[in-house]
């Protein structure tokens, strides 16, 4: 059994607390989003989720402790062209580049980690806030392990066409840091992730707060048709890569599903090798096109790497 079904089996075993039963909680989000609509503007929720760091690093969804800070390293390196790119600082802004879309060509090279340890990264950013959707409605990793599967979230939004996507959004315990989950399970939600109101609502999202960064986790590119509805509007893409496993057919057939002019970043994914400089698990490369918004069809370029014995403690089962 891999770390995460571990950790998923853990949550869903311990009771929820008496003192925030679901169907309040639902109620209360469906009803705000109601009121919402009638005066013509969002009541943010009052709901705070709190950040389960240690169901997260059962899961492998982040690093243990010994390996925060090195890992925190790396993803400042990250992070830094994406928010250049999103605003503008020392390189030409693209468009709608607040909306950050993080995908792979297929299941199990890294995607949810990298999502929410970016979202975290960028969450300490003094002039800007971050919010983490859950795209990947199919496998919503990151609604699951934080409990929120009964919520209403993205498929609730869209299938409503009258809801204010941001009355959805629910705060963190972490300053700077807010979360769609997936939403309530349906038959019919490819069409909905394809649909005109998917479209609608990344629009909502990312305009609403142009100080905010849009973190969608989405599912691989080559597995489903929903993540090209978002890759078609993100303005960037983190492509995560699992080191010596992805084919390199896989990830040449995953780029081209990308718009040319598109900013995309590849990140480098539990490489085995241990490198002289010292990695931690997760290592990054961009391509030549990430940073400027030019060229889609980037070649990954060397990055920091780990060892194999850190790769299997942490990560290693991770979508």
């Amino acid at each position: 059994m891999s770390k995460i079904q571990k950790a998923l089996r853990r949550l869903q075993s311990e009771p929820r607390p008496a003192s925030r039963p679901v169907p309040d909680r639902v109620a209360s989000v469906n009803g705000r989003a109601r009121a919402a609509d009638v005066a013509g503007d969002f009541v943010p929720s009052d709901l705070q989720v709190q950040f389960d760091q240690e169901a997260l690093r059962d899961a492998g969804l982040i690093a243990p402790d010994y390996h925060e800070r090195d890992l925190a390293d790396q993803y400042r390196e990250i992070k830094r062209p994406l928010i250049a790119n999103a605003y503008g600082r020392r390189v030409a802004k693209v468009e709608s580049g607040n909306l950050i879309m993080v995908t792979s060509a297929l299941p199990g090279e890294g995607k949810t980690f990298t999502s929410i340890n970016l979202a975290l990264s960028m969450a300490q950013e003094r002039d800007h806030s971050v919010l983490l959707v859950d795209a990947d409605v199919a496998k919503p990793h990151i609604t699951t392990i934080l409990g929120l599967t009964e919520l209403p979230g993205l498929l609730d939004v869209v299938e409503d066409r009258n809801s204010i996507a941001e009355s959805f959004v629910l705060q963190t315990d972490i300053e700077g840091l807010s979360i769609l989950p997936a939403g309530l399970p349906r038959d019919n939600a490819t069409e909905l992730l394809s649909s005109t109101r998917m479209e609608q609502t990344l629009r909502e999202l990312a305009d609403r707060f142009p100080e905010r960064l849009v973190i969608f986790d989405t599912p691989p590119l080559l597995r489903t048709s929903e993540a090209q509805v978002i890759a078609d509007l993100a303005g960037q893409v983190v492509l995560v890569v699992k080191a010596e496993d992805t084919a390199h057919a896989a990830v040449m057939e995953a780029l081209h599903k990308l718009r040319d002019d598109q900013a995309v970043n590849l990140v480098l994914n539990q490489s085995r090798k241990e490198s002289s400089l010292g990695g931690y698990g997760y290592g990054y490369g961009y391509g030549s096109g990430s940073g400027s918004g030019q060229g889609s069809k980037p070649a990954s370029e060397p990055a920091p790497k780990t060892s194999e014995k850190q790769e299997s403690i942490w990560g290693a089962d991770d979508e």
